[in-house]
């Protein structure tokens, strides 16, 4: 009980290590979903979910749009971090 407030207040506010399996489904899952995004048009990502084009397709396809560009505003370690804390 030696230790001072500072230290440990600092001890607790230490950042936890990443797995590396979280790191790599993190890396993997922005890479894919940006791959996707770079390569489909509103057309193949219709067809590759199975969507008949329409208003609620349209919906969807931006909501895609908006999640790869939310996800890039996080770095790989963020993502990888809140995919263990989510098992």
């Amino acid at each position: 009980m030696t230790e001072s407030l500072g230290e440990v207040e600092a001890d607790e506010t230490e950042k936890p290590e990443v797995s590396p399996e979280a790191l790599e489904a993190a890396e993997n899952f922005t890479t894919a979903l940006n791959n996707f995004h770079w390569r489909a048009d509103y057309l193949k990502f219709c067809e590759v979910l199975g969507f008949t084009p329409d208003n609620y397709a349209e919906e969807k396809y931006q909501q895609f749009r908006e999640l790869v560009s939310y996800l890039d505003c996080f770095d790989k370690e963020a993502i990888a971090k809140m995919i263990e804390a989510g098992q």
